[in-house]
């Protein structure tokens, strides 16, 4: 199966050569069958560590996945996979070819990353295993310009010319990275603490119960959780067969910082009240410039309880930039919206409709 996975430029030339780690907080790596969807995780990913993003194409065997790791750490729903295991680099189908070391320099920086060493302590540009590396590299990039050169190929040779950098190094050859071995030594241990249990954990495991009432539960716990990965967690459960988890779904992205209105926009046309409810609101949150578009949408929507979930988020605005949405609430004929928006705009020049 094709997938993408969105990411920054930075951690994607870390993935290119080390696969794709579960780092924290998130414990998980993430993909989609959409690359719009996953265009817009690496363009919110970029946008906070002032990066550039990137997406990944992946082939992705889930089956193969499941009887590895276990078919609890793999979840695929709604076209979003959460695997809580690393994911080997030859998953690849894309790589940052114009990122491949090609200096002394450039080499020689890799292969101490690769191996965890500092600068000072690694291997340096002038060794004559870096030169002969640099030659191969110049040689390959010369005679065969289209074929590229893996992360695999690279440590192949650089092993091969930097013996003495390898010496107790022990090679994974699914993710393509190196680990030490560390001396043997006879210690006494004490009993091992209890493990700790993790929220995030009985959350997912409530994900996955049959039970409707149990995975809204589970949504509600990562919400209050604010985890890392709460958007993507929601979108899974965006089509669930239940109306309550749908509904718990979206009101959970009212807790992200960030989102996609594109995945939101269908379901504000739902004929089910209380959906098309929940996703004005998520959609007045996370759609930016165009939030008060969705704001006036939900205020003038028919339902009274579209209204006042919308109503809810009105503090988002400010009421001197968006008068004509404020006035709208004031007029509104549920109560409940009309005092929500008058203590909004206490003191700040509107009229009080209540009082004409």
């Amino acid at each position: 199966m094709i997938v993408y996975h969105g990411t920054t430029n930075r951690r994607a030339q870390r993935i290119c050569v080390e696969g794709f780690l579960p780092r924290k907080p998130s414990r998980r790596v993430w993909f989609a069958e959409s690359r719009a969807y996953a265009l817009g995780r690496a363009k919110t990913q970029a946008r906070r560590s002032r990066d550039r993003p990137v997406v990944l194409a992946c082939d992705i065997d889930i089956h193969q996945m499941r009887n590895r790791y276990g078919a609890k750490r793999i979840l695929h729903r709604n076209r979003v996979i959460a695997i809580s295991a690393p994911v080997p680099v030859t998953v690849l189908r894309s790589h940052l070819d114009a990122d491949i070391p090609t200096t002394p320099a450039e080499i020689a920086a890799w292969v101490n990353r690769l191996l965890g060493f500092k600068p000072h302590r690694g291997v340096s540009r002038r060794h004559p295993g870096i030169e002969r590396l640099a030659r191969w590299v110049s040689n390959r990039l010369t005679s065969r310009p289209r074929a590229k050169i893996t992360p695999g190929e690279m440590l192949h040779v650089a092993r091969q010319w930097l013996p003495d950098f390898f010496v107790g190094a022990e090679i994974d050859p699914d993710r393509l990275t190196v680990r030490r071995k560390a001396p043997t030594i006879q210690v006494e241990l004490a009993p091992p603490a209890p493990p700790v249990p993790d929220p995030s954990d009985e959350a997912i495991e409530l994900l996955e119960d049959p039970g409707p009432r149990r995975r809204v539960r589970g949504l509600e716990i990562l919400a209050k959780l604010e985890d890392p990965d709460l958007f993507d967690w929601c979108v899974m459960y965006m089509d669930d067969e239940s109306v309550n988890v749908r509904v718990a779904a979206l009101r959970a992205m009212l807790r992200c910082e960030d989102g996609q209105p594109e995945v939101l926009a269908p379901l504000a046309e739902s004929e089910d009240k209380r959906i098309r409810a929940a996703a004005l609101a998520a959609l007045a949150k996370h759609a930016g410039d165009d939030a008060p578009g969705w704001f006036e949408r939900g205020l003038k929507d028919p339902s009274p309880c579209v209204r006042l979930e919308t109503a809810r988020l009105l503090a988002e605005l400010d009421p001197a930039e968006h008068r004509a949405l404020f006035e709208l609430a004031l007029c509104d004929p549920n109560p409940k919206i009309a005092a929500r928006a008058r203590k909004l705009t206490a003191g700040k020049g509107y009229d009080d409709p209540m009082r004409r």
